[in-house]
């Protein structure tokens, strides 16, 4: 017998006897419903294997982003989990991802949905209550506690947004574009937009004092006219100002190697 004639009469009699020309017995269907269905992730192909436990691998190969249905699964010795795809084929689940239903879709991208309006809503309220803050802080007098409290908690959210000489905010600033910003947000006071014209607001305070700086307070380096930094005093030692473009804007701490030279206080 010819040896092509040969190849197809044992391909025949295998199926005649139930096993395709691969050597995977043909799948009649499972016993039971698909509880899934899965798809390829990972690899160029997967190895399908004829038990989780000490099965042989067949030569079927499962390519990558095909989908297939999910009859049993099980975990092996080692507690890795497997799906059991065909009538005596098993595949191992790291390699799957679930994929959704047209319904599960649906639900999902409500759900996302309903999460996002919900964080919108939530922004809405946090941004009313801050503005409603603000805008008190500008109704209340000068001298006021209240004042100085809204330009200090301002100054401090600003704390790590990124130096831009010119910049005005409110994702950059330069030293004397912070001061004008906080001021004019959080208390609605016009402090210029230069250090020049910001060494002239409100009254003096002597840096030397041992009453010391006032919350709210503006600390000046360099001379009396053209001083070269400012900052807002914050309290406990500290200050807040756009140091640099390395540093951005910062809070820092007084030191007698780096003592304001001049101070003022406008609120």
């Amino acid at each position: 017998m010819k040896k092509s004639n040969l190849i197809k009469f044992s391909a025949a009699a295998l199926t005649f006897l139930g096993i395709s020309a691969t050597g995977v017995k043909p799948v009649k269907g499972p016993v039971q419903a698909a509880s899934k269905r899965i798809k390829v992730i990972s690899k160029q192909y997967v190895t399908v294997w004829t038990n989780y436990q000490s099965g042989r691998h067949v030569a079927t190969h499962l390519k990558k982003g095909s989908s297939h249905f999910v009859y049993q699964t099980a975990k092996d010795s080692m507690g890795n989990l497997w799906y059991r795809i065909g009538k005596k084929e098993w595949v191992m689940a790291k390699y799957f991802s679930q994929v959704k239903t047209a319904k599960q879709a649906v639900k999902a991208e409500k759900a996302k949905k309903a999460k996002t309006a919900k964080k919108t809503k939530q922004t809405v309220k946090t941004t009313a209550r801050s503005a409603a803050s603000l805008v008190a802080s500008w109704s209340a007098p000068m001298g006021s506690k209240a004042r100085a409290k809204a330009v200090v908690a301002l100054a401090k959210k600003q704390v790590g947004k990124a130096y831009v000489e010119g910049s005005k905010g409110p994702n950059a600033f330069d030293n004397a574009s912070l001061v004008a910003y906080v001021y004019k947000q959080a208390a609605g006071v016009n402090t210029g937009s230069s250090t020049q014209t910001q060494v002239k607001k409100g009254i003096a305070v002597d840096p030397k004092s041992k009453t010391g700086f006032t919350e709210g307070d503006l600390l000046f380096w360099g001379s009396k006219n053209k001083p070269y930094n400012v900052a807002i005093y914050v309290g406990d030692g500290k200050y807040v100002t756009a140091a640099g473009e390395q540093q951005g804007v910062v809070q820092a701490s007084l030191s007698t190697y780096f003592w304001p030279s001049r101070a003022r206080r406008v609120l």
